[in-house]
Protein backbone atom coordinates (compact mmCIF):
# COMPACT_ATOMS: atom_id res chain seq x y z
CA UNK A 1 0.00 0.00 0.00
CA UNK A 2 2.31 2.66 -1.29
CA UNK A 3 0.32 4.57 -3.91
CA UNK A 4 -1.69 7.78 -3.60
CA UNK A 5 -3.59 10.21 -5.78
CA UNK A 6 -2.02 13.54 -6.75
CA UNK A 7 -4.70 16.25 -6.86
CA UNK A 8 -4.59 19.97 -7.55
CA UNK A 9 -7.10 22.01 -5.51
CA UNK A 10 -8.58 25.31 -6.67
CA UNK A 11 -8.46 28.44 -4.47
CA UNK A 12 -11.52 29.78 -2.66
CA UNK A 13 -12.22 32.43 -5.31
CA UNK A 14 -12.13 29.99 -8.23
CA UNK A 15 -14.78 27.31 -8.24
CA UNK A 16 -16.48 24.82 -10.55
CA UNK A 17 -20.13 25.70 -11.08
CA UNK A 18 -23.02 23.25 -11.21
CA UNK A 19 -24.54 22.57 -14.60
CA UNK A 20 -27.98 21.88 -13.09
CA UNK A 21 -30.74 24.40 -12.78
CA UNK A 22 -31.51 25.36 -9.19
CA UNK A 23 -34.87 23.53 -9.27
CA UNK A 24 -33.02 20.20 -9.60
CA UNK A 25 -30.65 20.89 -6.68
CA UNK A 26 -32.07 19.90 -3.27
CA UNK A 27 -30.90 21.49 -0.02
CA UNK A 28 -27.20 20.93 0.59
CA UNK A 29 -26.50 20.11 -3.05
CA UNK A 30 -23.80 22.71 -3.68
CA UNK A 31 -22.06 21.86 -0.41
CA UNK A 32 -21.79 18.22 -1.54
CA UNK A 33 -20.66 19.11 -5.07
CA UNK A 34 -16.92 18.90 -5.72
CA UNK A 35 -16.36 22.48 -6.83
CA UNK A 36 -12.75 22.74 -5.67
CA UNK A 37 -10.83 19.77 -7.15
CA UNK A 38 -9.28 20.75 -10.49
CA UNK A 39 -8.02 17.21 -11.03
CA UNK A 40 -7.84 14.07 -8.91
CA UNK A 41 -4.59 12.65 -10.20
CA UNK A 42 -1.64 13.24 -12.53
CA UNK A 43 0.63 10.48 -13.78
CA UNK A 44 3.19 9.79 -16.52
CA UNK A 45 3.26 6.82 -18.87
CA UNK A 46 4.75 6.16 -22.30
CA UNK A 47 5.69 9.75 -23.10
CA UNK A 48 2.54 11.42 -21.78
CA UNK A 49 1.39 13.07 -18.57
CA UNK A 50 -2.29 12.39 -17.96
CA UNK A 51 -4.52 14.36 -15.61
CA UNK A 52 -8.04 13.20 -14.75
CA UNK A 53 -10.59 15.29 -12.92
CA UNK A 54 -14.26 16.20 -12.60
CA UNK A 55 -15.86 17.90 -15.62
CA UNK A 56 -14.49 21.40 -15.95
CA UNK A 57 -17.89 23.02 -16.60
CA UNK A 58 -17.39 26.81 -16.45
CA UNK A 59 -13.59 26.37 -16.24
CA UNK A 60 -13.23 24.52 -19.54
CA UNK A 61 -12.29 27.53 -21.65
CA UNK A 62 -9.80 28.78 -19.07
CA UNK A 63 -8.22 25.34 -18.79
CA UNK A 64 -7.75 25.06 -22.55
CA UNK A 65 -5.92 28.40 -22.49
CA UNK A 66 -3.97 27.66 -19.29
CA UNK A 67 -0.20 27.73 -19.02
CA UNK A 68 1.06 24.29 -18.00
CA UNK A 69 4.62 23.48 -16.93
CA UNK A 70 6.26 20.15 -16.24
CA UNK A 71 9.21 20.63 -13.88
CA UNK A 72 9.20 24.27 -14.97
CA UNK A 73 9.16 23.52 -18.71
CA UNK A 74 6.17 24.90 -20.67
CA UNK A 75 4.06 22.32 -22.49
CA UNK A 76 1.00 22.49 -24.72
CA UNK A 77 -2.21 20.57 -24.24
CA UNK A 78 -1.89 17.57 -26.52
CA UNK A 79 -5.30 15.95 -26.16
CA UNK A 80 -8.41 16.39 -24.03
CA UNK A 81 -11.45 14.14 -23.85
CA UNK A 82 -14.73 15.06 -22.17
CA UNK A 83 -17.01 12.49 -20.57
CA UNK A 84 -20.22 12.72 -18.56
CA UNK A 85 -18.55 12.74 -15.16
CA UNK A 86 -14.85 13.35 -15.80
CA UNK A 87 -12.29 14.73 -18.22
CA UNK A 88 -8.92 13.36 -19.34
CA UNK A 89 -6.18 15.75 -20.49
CA UNK A 90 -2.73 14.74 -21.75
CA UNK A 91 0.57 16.53 -22.26
CA UNK A 92 3.61 15.17 -24.11
CA UNK A 93 6.72 14.48 -22.02
CA UNK A 94 9.59 12.26 -23.16
CA UNK A 95 10.70 11.61 -19.59
CA UNK A 96 8.75 11.42 -16.36
CA UNK A 97 8.48 14.79 -14.58
CA UNK A 98 8.08 15.14 -10.84
CA UNK A 99 5.81 18.21 -10.76
CA UNK A 100 3.08 19.81 -12.83
CA UNK A 101 1.98 23.45 -12.51
CA UNK A 102 -1.04 25.10 -14.09
CA UNK A 103 -1.85 28.81 -14.34
CA UNK A 104 -5.37 29.91 -15.20
CA UNK A 105 -7.27 33.12 -14.55
CA UNK A 106 -4.30 34.55 -12.67
CA UNK A 107 -3.94 31.66 -10.24
CA UNK A 108 -1.21 29.01 -10.23
CA UNK A 109 -1.63 25.55 -8.73
CA UNK A 110 0.97 22.82 -8.50
CA UNK A 111 0.97 19.10 -7.79
CA UNK A 112 2.99 15.93 -8.00
CA UNK A 113 3.17 13.63 -11.01
CA UNK A 114 3.28 9.89 -10.31
CA UNK A 115 4.48 7.19 -12.65
CA UNK A 116 1.89 4.76 -13.92
CA UNK A 117 2.35 1.38 -12.23
CA UNK A 118 0.73 -1.37 -14.34
CA UNK A 119 3.26 -3.83 -12.93
CA UNK A 120 1.36 -3.86 -9.62
CA UNK A 121 -1.48 -5.88 -11.16
CA UNK A 122 0.43 -7.50 -14.02
CA UNK A 123 -1.27 -10.74 -15.04
CA UNK A 124 -3.57 -10.79 -12.00
CA UNK A 125 -7.31 -11.34 -11.69
CA UNK A 126 -8.14 -8.02 -10.04
CA UNK A 127 -11.14 -6.27 -8.48
CA UNK A 128 -11.95 -2.65 -7.72
CA UNK A 129 -14.45 -0.80 -5.54
CA UNK A 130 -14.97 2.42 -3.59
CA UNK A 131 -15.25 2.06 0.19
CA UNK A 132 -16.35 4.30 3.04
CA UNK A 133 -16.76 3.00 6.60
CA UNK A 134 -17.95 -0.42 5.52
CA UNK A 135 -17.53 -3.12 8.15
CA UNK A 136 -14.12 -4.72 7.67
CA UNK A 137 -15.76 -8.15 7.99
CA UNK A 138 -17.75 -7.31 4.86
CA UNK A 139 -14.56 -6.50 2.98
CA UNK A 140 -12.98 -9.79 4.05
CA UNK A 141 -16.06 -11.84 3.14
CA UNK A 142 -16.28 -10.15 -0.26
CA UNK A 143 -12.62 -10.82 -1.08
CA UNK A 144 -12.68 -14.39 0.23
CA UNK A 145 -15.79 -15.21 -1.81
CA UNK A 146 -14.37 -13.94 -5.08
CA UNK A 147 -11.05 -15.66 -4.43
CA UNK A 148 -12.77 -18.99 -3.79
CA UNK A 149 -15.42 -18.80 -6.50
CA UNK A 150 -13.59 -16.89 -9.26
CA UNK A 151 -9.87 -16.94 -8.58
CA UNK A 152 -9.50 -13.33 -7.42
CA UNK A 153 -5.81 -12.53 -6.93
CA UNK A 154 -5.60 -8.77 -6.38
CA UNK A 155 -7.77 -6.01 -4.99
CA UNK A 156 -7.71 -2.20 -5.20
CA UNK A 157 -9.77 -0.34 -2.59
CA UNK A 158 -10.42 3.35 -3.16
CA UNK A 159 -11.17 4.58 0.35
CA UNK A 160 -13.29 7.73 0.37
CA UNK A 161 -12.37 9.33 3.70
CA UNK A 162 -13.43 6.54 6.06
CA UNK A 163 -13.61 7.68 9.68
CA UNK A 164 -14.09 4.24 11.25
CA UNK A 165 -10.51 3.14 10.51
CA UNK A 166 -7.33 4.10 8.70
CA UNK A 167 -6.30 2.90 5.26
CA UNK A 168 -3.59 0.74 6.86
CA UNK A 169 -6.25 -1.10 8.84
CA UNK A 170 -8.10 -2.01 5.65
CA UNK A 171 -4.99 -3.64 4.22
CA UNK A 172 -4.29 -5.43 7.49
CA UNK A 173 -7.85 -6.76 7.70
CA UNK A 174 -7.71 -8.10 4.13
CA UNK A 175 -4.26 -9.68 4.49
CA UNK A 176 -5.53 -13.04 5.89
CA UNK A 177 -7.55 -13.62 2.70
CA UNK A 178 -4.24 -14.38 0.99
CA UNK A 179 -4.41 -12.23 -2.13
CA UNK A 180 -1.22 -11.60 -4.08
CA UNK A 181 -1.75 -7.82 -4.10
CA UNK A 182 -3.79 -5.39 -2.00
CA UNK A 183 -3.67 -1.66 -2.69
CA UNK A 184 -5.65 0.86 -0.65
CA UNK A 185 -5.69 4.39 -2.02
CA UNK A 186 -7.13 7.18 0.08
CA UNK A 187 -9.48 9.46 -1.86
CA UNK A 188 -9.96 12.70 0.13
CA UNK A 189 -12.61 14.04 -2.24
CA UNK A 190 -16.33 14.73 -2.13
CA UNK A 191 -18.30 11.77 -3.46
CA UNK A 192 -20.86 14.09 -5.01
CA UNK A 193 -24.50 15.12 -4.51
CA UNK A 194 -27.74 13.47 -5.51
CA UNK A 195 -29.79 15.66 -7.82
CA UNK A 196 -33.51 15.44 -8.36
CA UNK A 197 -34.84 13.27 -11.17
CA UNK A 198 -33.80 12.96 -13.94
CA UNK A 199 -30.40 14.23 -12.74
CA UNK A 200 -29.73 11.99 -9.77
CA UNK A 201 -26.20 10.99 -10.82
CA UNK A 202 -25.25 13.84 -13.12
CA UNK A 203 -22.70 15.49 -10.81
CA UNK A 204 -21.56 12.50 -8.75
CA UNK A 205 -18.11 12.77 -10.25
CA UNK A 206 -15.64 10.99 -8.00
CA UNK A 207 -16.34 7.30 -8.52
CA UNK A 208 -16.40 7.33 -12.31
CA UNK A 209 -13.35 9.58 -12.54
CA UNK A 210 -11.27 7.51 -10.13
CA UNK A 211 -12.28 4.28 -11.85
CA UNK A 212 -10.66 5.72 -14.95
CA UNK A 213 -7.59 6.83 -13.02
CA UNK A 214 -7.24 3.23 -11.87
CA UNK A 215 -7.84 1.93 -15.40
CA UNK A 216 -5.15 4.08 -16.98
CA UNK A 217 -2.61 4.23 -14.17
CA UNK A 218 -2.70 0.75 -12.62
CA UNK A 219 -4.73 -1.85 -14.50
CA UNK A 220 -3.30 -1.84 -18.01
CA UNK A 221 -1.51 -5.19 -17.58
CA UNK A 222 -4.08 -6.92 -15.34
CA UNK A 223 -5.43 -10.23 -16.62
CA UNK A 224 -8.97 -8.96 -16.04
CA UNK A 225 -10.64 -6.42 -13.74
CA UNK A 226 -13.96 -6.86 -11.94
CA UNK A 227 -16.05 -3.85 -10.94
CA UNK A 228 -18.16 -5.13 -8.06
CA UNK A 229 -19.15 -3.31 -4.85
CA UNK A 230 -18.69 -4.66 -1.33
CA UNK A 231 -22.39 -5.55 -1.07
CA UNK A 232 -22.34 -7.56 -4.31
CA UNK A 233 -21.25 -11.16 -4.77
CA UNK A 234 -20.84 -12.64 -8.26
CA UNK A 235 -22.58 -16.03 -8.47
CA UNK A 236 -21.36 -18.44 -11.14
CA UNK A 237 -23.82 -20.81 -12.74
CA UNK A 238 -21.18 -22.77 -14.64
CA UNK A 239 -17.73 -24.18 -14.02
CA UNK A 240 -15.86 -21.10 -15.18
CA UNK A 241 -15.19 -18.01 -13.05
CA UNK A 242 -15.89 -14.48 -14.19
CA UNK A 243 -12.23 -13.63 -14.91
CA UNK A 244 -11.82 -16.70 -17.11
CA UNK A 245 -15.07 -15.85 -18.87
CA UNK A 246 -13.83 -12.34 -19.63
CA UNK A 247 -10.61 -13.80 -21.01
CA UNK A 248 -12.57 -16.23 -23.17
CA UNK A 249 -14.91 -13.55 -24.49
CA UNK A 250 -14.28 -12.38 -28.03
CA UNK A 251 -14.44 -8.77 -26.86
CA UNK A 252 -12.75 -9.34 -23.50
CA UNK A 253 -15.82 -8.30 -21.55
CA UNK A 254 -18.49 -9.87 -19.36
CA UNK A 255 -21.54 -7.95 -18.14
CA UNK A 256 -23.23 -9.47 -15.09
CA UNK A 257 -26.91 -8.88 -14.25
CA UNK A 258 -27.90 -8.63 -10.61
CA UNK A 259 -30.82 -8.98 -8.25
CA UNK A 260 -31.53 -7.94 -4.66
CA UNK A 261 -31.28 -10.44 -1.83
CA UNK A 262 -32.39 -9.86 1.75
CA UNK A 263 -32.01 -11.11 5.28
CA UNK A 264 -35.06 -12.56 7.05
CA UNK A 265 -37.97 -10.18 7.55
CA UNK A 266 -38.05 -8.84 11.06
CA UNK A 267 -34.42 -9.69 11.74
CA UNK A 268 -32.05 -7.06 13.04
CA UNK A 269 -28.55 -6.25 11.89
CA UNK A 270 -25.73 -6.04 11.61
CA UNK A 271 -25.90 -8.63 8.87
CA UNK A 272 -23.24 -10.28 6.75
CA UNK A 273 -23.50 -11.50 3.18
CA UNK A 274 -24.33 -15.05 4.30
CA UNK A 275 -27.50 -13.87 6.07
CA UNK A 276 -29.05 -12.85 2.75
CA UNK A 277 -31.04 -15.93 1.72
CA UNK A 278 -34.30 -14.25 0.67
CA UNK A 279 -35.53 -12.63 -2.51
CA UNK A 280 -38.77 -11.43 -4.04
CA UNK A 281 -40.63 -13.64 -6.48
CA UNK A 282 -39.55 -12.88 -9.13
CA UNK A 283 -36.29 -11.35 -7.88
CA UNK A 284 -36.00 -7.58 -8.24
CA UNK A 285 -33.19 -6.60 -10.61
CA UNK A 286 -30.16 -4.46 -9.89
CA UNK A 287 -28.15 -2.61 -12.58
CA UNK A 288 -25.34 -4.75 -14.06
CA UNK A 289 -21.66 -4.82 -13.16
CA UNK A 290 -18.79 -5.95 -15.37
CA UNK A 291 -15.46 -7.67 -15.78
CA UNK A 292 -13.09 -6.53 -18.54
CA UNK A 293 -9.72 -7.45 -19.97
CA UNK A 294 -7.79 -4.13 -20.08
CA UNK A 295 -5.59 -5.30 -22.95
CA UNK A 296 -8.59 -6.54 -24.94
CA UNK A 297 -10.63 -4.90 -27.71
CA UNK A 298 -12.49 -2.65 -25.23
CA UNK A 299 -9.41 -1.74 -23.20
CA UNK A 300 -9.40 1.86 -24.41
CA UNK A 301 -13.05 2.52 -23.47
CA UNK A 302 -13.98 4.73 -20.53
CA UNK A 303 -15.38 2.89 -17.51
CA UNK A 304 -18.60 3.89 -15.83
CA UNK A 305 -20.26 2.38 -12.76
CA UNK A 306 -22.37 -0.13 -14.66
CA UNK A 307 -20.37 -0.62 -17.84
CA UNK A 308 -18.78 1.57 -20.49
CA UNK A 309 -19.60 5.10 -21.42
CA UNK A 310 -20.60 5.65 -25.07
CA UNK A 311 -21.23 1.96 -25.83
CA UNK A 312 -25.02 1.67 -25.51
CA UNK A 313 -25.18 -1.48 -27.64
CA UNK A 314 -23.58 -3.43 -24.75
CA UNK A 315 -26.27 -2.58 -22.19
CA UNK A 316 -28.45 -5.57 -23.00
CA UNK A 317 -25.53 -7.99 -23.43
CA UNK A 318 -25.38 -10.00 -20.19
CA UNK A 319 -23.66 -13.32 -19.60
CA UNK A 320 -26.01 -16.24 -18.90
CA UNK A 321 -23.51 -18.01 -16.62
CA UNK A 322 -23.31 -15.24 -14.02
CA UNK A 323 -25.52 -13.14 -11.80
CA UNK A 324 -24.67 -11.04 -8.78
CA UNK A 325 -26.43 -11.05 -5.43
CA UNK A 326 -26.96 -7.51 -4.16
CA UNK A 327 -27.10 -7.83 -0.38
CA UNK A 328 -29.49 -5.27 1.08
CA UNK A 329 -28.18 -5.34 4.64
CA UNK A 330 -24.49 -5.08 3.76
CA UNK A 331 -24.68 -1.31 3.92
CA UNK A 332 -24.00 1.69 6.13
CA UNK A 333 -27.31 3.10 4.81
CA UNK A 334 -25.55 6.22 3.61
CA UNK A 335 -28.15 6.74 0.92
CA UNK A 336 -31.24 5.83 2.93
CA UNK A 337 -31.95 4.40 6.39
CA UNK A 338 -34.80 2.39 4.85
CA UNK A 339 -32.28 0.01 3.34
CA UNK A 340 -31.73 -1.54 6.78
CA UNK A 341 -35.38 -2.62 7.08
CA UNK A 342 -35.93 -6.03 5.52
CA UNK A 343 -39.05 -6.45 3.37
CA UNK A 344 -41.65 -9.01 4.43
CA UNK A 345 -42.79 -10.20 1.00
CA UNK A 346 -39.73 -12.36 0.30
CA UNK A 347 -39.06 -16.09 0.31
CA UNK A 348 -35.92 -18.19 0.60
CA UNK A 349 -34.25 -18.40 -2.79
CA UNK A 350 -32.82 -21.90 -3.23
CA UNK A 351 -30.02 -20.80 -5.58
CA UNK A 352 -28.95 -18.04 -3.21
CA UNK A 353 -29.14 -20.31 -0.17
CA UNK A 354 -26.97 -22.91 -1.88
CA UNK A 355 -24.45 -20.21 -2.80
CA UNK A 356 -24.34 -18.68 0.66
CA UNK A 357 -23.72 -22.13 2.13
CA UNK A 358 -20.39 -22.03 0.28
CA UNK A 359 -19.28 -18.78 1.93
CA UNK A 360 -15.72 -19.25 3.16
CA UNK A 361 -15.67 -19.82 6.91
CA UNK A 362 -13.20 -17.82 8.94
Amino acid sequence: MTERFNPVILPADLRRESILQAKFRPEGYLEALDRETLWYDAFWSEGRVTVIGPPLNNLRGAFRQAEVRLDGRPVKLWRMRRYKRHFVAQFLAETAPERIAVTLQGWTGEGAVARAAPELFDGLNSALYVNKNNDLEWLKDHAAWHKQEHGLQALAVVDNMSTAYRAEEIAAALAPVGLARIEVLRAPFKYGPMGLKPYRRTEKYMQTALFNVMRLRFFGAARAVLSCDVDELILRRGARGVFDAAQASRIGFVQVPGFWVHAAAGSEGPWRHGDHLYAHQPPRPSPPKFCVVPSGPLGGCSWDIHGFERLPFLRSRVHKDFVFMHCRGVSTAWKSSGRLTMPRDTVINDEVAAAMARMPQR
